[in-house]
Formats: C-alpha cells, structure tokens, sequence
C-alpha cells in the first residue's frame, strides 16, 4: 500500500522547484526575496535538495560532530565571588537547583585575599565541575586547590590572555612559561582543562559565524604553537583545552557554526600536527548565550532569544552550557533572571527531551551544506591570519579589528533599515525605561594598539 501511495508522487529537481517559485513570486526578484546572507560570500537559499550535499565532506562533518559521547550536558552557573562564607551558601544553594558545573569568577580578586578551603566548604571538586576565573593567578590557584582537594579535580582554568590583552593592551610576557608549568601540575587530572579559548570578546565586538571560528582557531593553533615551544607534549595541550563559544540569535546559522568548528579542529590538528584524530575527543565545547542581542528596554525579549540560543549550543553539541538571565543589564535585577535562565537548560532536557537524541541535526541538507559552507570561509580567514604571523600579528596589524568592525556595521545598517528584525527593538517594541550599564573604568593599555570594543547591538537604537 505504502508503495502505491509513494508512486503517486514524482521526483523533482531543484532547478524545477526554483522556476515554480519565481511563478508564484509574480514578478518579484527570486535572489532579493528569498535570498538573505549571513556572510559576503555565504547565501542561504530557501530550499535544498540531495544535489547540494558533497557526501564526502558530509561525512567528514559527522564523524567531527559524533566526538561528543556524552549528551548530557551541563549546566554552569555564573557566580561573582564576594566573600568566603556569602559565595559558598549561595554556591551550596544553587547545587539543589539544577546547577550541575560552576564557573567561579576571582579575576577581580587577589587570591591571596581568598581563603579558598572557606569558599569550598562542604563542597568536593570531584563531584562537581568548578572553573575558576582568574587573571595570571592560575598557578597559585592550582597549588590552593591541591592542599583543599588532594583528589581527582574536575573543572578547570578561565583564564582569557587574549581577550585580556584585545581589551586592555597588556599581555604578560610569562605566560607561556607560567601555563607550561600550570599543565604539568595537573597533567595526572583527566577532567581538568587549564586552557580556556573563548569567543566571547570577538562575538560581543560585532563578529559573525565564520569570524567567530577563524579568530577562535587561531588562538589554538597560536596556544599549540607556543607551548610546543616551551616543552609541553601536543597531546598534553589537546587534553587540556576547553573552548568557551558565544551563541547568537540566528538559529541555523549558530547549530552549523559549532558543527563547523569541531570539523575544523579535528582538521588542524591531524593535518597540522600529525597527530591522532581521537585526541581532539578530549577537547570540550561550552556554550554561553549571547550578550550582543539582548535588548535593554523590552528585556522580556531576551528570554526568547535566549532559549533559541540554548537550543542552537545543544543540537550544536554543547558540553557545557551558561544562559545569560534575560535582565543581565539591570543593575538592580533579582535572582529571579538567573532562575528563569536555569529553567530554560532543565525545561529542554527533563521537558523536551534534547538530551535523548544523539544529533538532531544530523541528515539536514541545509544544516550539512551550511556547516561546510561556514567551515570553507573560516578556514580561508584563517588562512590569512595565519599568513599574517598568527592571531597576535594580525591584531596587532589591525586586521582583526577591522574585519569584525565592518561587520559590526553592517549588522547595524541592516537593522536600522528594518533588513534585520529585532523583536522589540526595531519592531514590536514597547519602550520602558531601560537599564543602565554599570559603568567600567578605562585600564592602562599600549596605546599602539587599537583595542577591540564591547559592544551591545540593540542599544544603539535603544539609548
């Protein structure tokens, strides 16, 4: 029965779908209508057939997206540290709702100042996955958490040098030889990484999917590079490395954009270094909703934008995932964001069931030739980064700056021309009085360098 039914239906080819489309159009312009870019040299059409698929790339593709085996990921919570005793309750609080990993934030801090066996109290790090943020204090970190916690650690080091130095100017000239001895003193503890390469202060600076992943790489071949050179075994520094990924607003675009990036690193680093493809499966992916769309004066939006975003880092195959509260810019917000922000990571995993499929994406003639499509140019960016000296020469060149600056501006102009859609920012808007920013002094930093901006897309138009 089944195949009688099917034989009623004929097979066509795209080409043959196209022209019903511009029939149906009526005149209109087939690339101007249905045509939109997410990149000068990336089109998304609105329709995709077997014909686009390059099967052996595909295949490629998923073996990199199919590195991740466990598929339930965690959720990490953000916690400013204030005080020993005031930091650890809330620490033991957060653990009986939903919190399964923390990222404790210390860069403000000097660790002498901490006491690090208070702050742990009825706590064990063997349990549950503690990442510390910290600024060139990562040693002495380590060395406090060996007296407290004299067993498996699990967790890691957040310790951002270059988004440190896009932001401020100052690098510290130690900081190969200090994170070279970092990863021998936790070289016999598997599920502690003590290399974090983040995305983060690209993303929030304006840039795209494909900038996203070339600057990312980039670093980690700038990491593999220097720390080779300082005696460190690559597949010592492999084990170590926890890549932090902001996630935008564009469904599709960001689900490919991950699966992009694991092809690409699987890439580099077997064509690269000769080494064995399985030893990227120790490298993790961590997720953090983005900041850069959040509107300030209609806030409820965000917790749609963040709920696409979370579902984008999972199908994605997140490891790890932070969502930003909806109310992230209000100084005098509640806990009732950060609530609101867990629930979102229980309500697609206990709720929606995104935790029992092994890849969602997978099958997708769209989402494959979009992953190979994002792959292709952020390979060739990241070319000429590398071509330029690495990631360093070319900030220091300008090159970086300026790539994403005008892509910046470009998001901008196609938002104030209605190009792009915002949910109440440039449409459905409900005007409010809106949050106020706290307010950041501006560091010391090397003058010669032209420092990359934190930007925030929507209140332009808002303020």
């Amino acid at each position: 029965m089944a195949n009688k039914l099917f034989n009623e239906f004929h097979a066509h080819t795209k080409q043959q779908w196209k022209q019903q489309a511009v029939k149906e159009l009526k005149g209109k312009n087939f690339d101007e209508t249905m045509i939109w870019d997410i990149d000068k040299n990336i089109h998304i059409e609105p329709y995709y057939a077997s014909e686009d698929i390059d099967f052996q790339s595909t295949k490629h593709i998923q073996q990199a997206q199919n590195q991740r085996v466990n598929f339930n990921w965690q959720y990490r919570e953000m916690v400013r540290y204030s005080s020993e005793k005031e930091t650890n309750s809330l620490i033991l609080k957060l653990l009986k709702s939903g919190v399964d990993s923390f990222l404790i934030d210390l860069s403000d801090v000097l660790l002498s100042d901490v006491e690090i066996k208070k702050l742990l109290h009825n706590i064990k790090l063997s349990d549950t996955p503690f990442f510390f943020k910290v600024k060139n204090q990562a040693s002495n970190l380590v060395n406090e958490l060996q007296k407290v916690a004299p067993y498996q650690l699990k967790g890691g080091i957040v310790n951002n040098p270059f988004e440190r130095w896009m932001y401020t100017g100052n690098w510290d000239e130690n900081h190969w030889k200090n994170t070279a001895e970092l990863l021998r003193k936790v070289q016999d503890y598997p599920q502690f990484k003590a290399i974090n390469l983040s995305s983060h202060h690209y993303h929030n600076a304006g840039a795209n999917a494909v900038q996203d992943l070339a600057f990312s790489l980039a670093q980690a071949i700038e990491v593999l590079d220097k720390l080779s050179q300082e005696g460190v075994a690559i597949q010592d520094i492999l084990k170590n490395i926890e890549f932090s990924v902001s996630v935008g607003t564009n469904y599709f675009v960001e689900i490919a954009k991950l699966r992009a990036f694991k092809f690409l690193w699987k890439k580099i680093v077997i064509e690269g270094y000769d080494v064995d493809a399985s030893l990227t499966n120790s490298t993790s992916f961590h997720c953090q909703t983005s900041s850069y769309y959040h509107a300030s004066i209609t806030p409820q939006t965000n917790l749609l934008r963040t709920t696409t975003e979370a579902m984008s880092a999972i199908i994605g195959g997140c490891d790890a995932i932070s969502i930003l509260p909806y109310d992230s810019e209000d100084e005098d917000a509640d806990d009732f964001g950060d609530r609101i922000a867990r629930n979102i990571s229980i309500i697609l995993k206990e709720e929606s069931y995104f935790d029992k499929v092994i890849d969602p994406s997978a099958g997708s003639y769209f989402i494959e030739v979009l992953t190979k499509e994002i792959a292709d140019e952020a390979f060739k960016l990241l070319q000429e980064v590398e071509e330029m000296g690495g990631i360093m020469e070319a900030f220091k060149k300008g090159f970086i700056q300026e790539q994403i600056s005008l892509e910046h501006l470009r998001k901008q102009a196609e938002l104030a021309q209605n190009k792009y859609i915002m949910v109440g920012v440039n449409k459905f808007r409900f005007d409010e009085k809106p949050f106020q920013k706290k307010a950041t002094s501006s560091p010391n930093h090397d003058s010669n360098l032209v420092l990359l901006p934190n930007l925030h897309l929507s209140a332009i138009f808002e303020v």
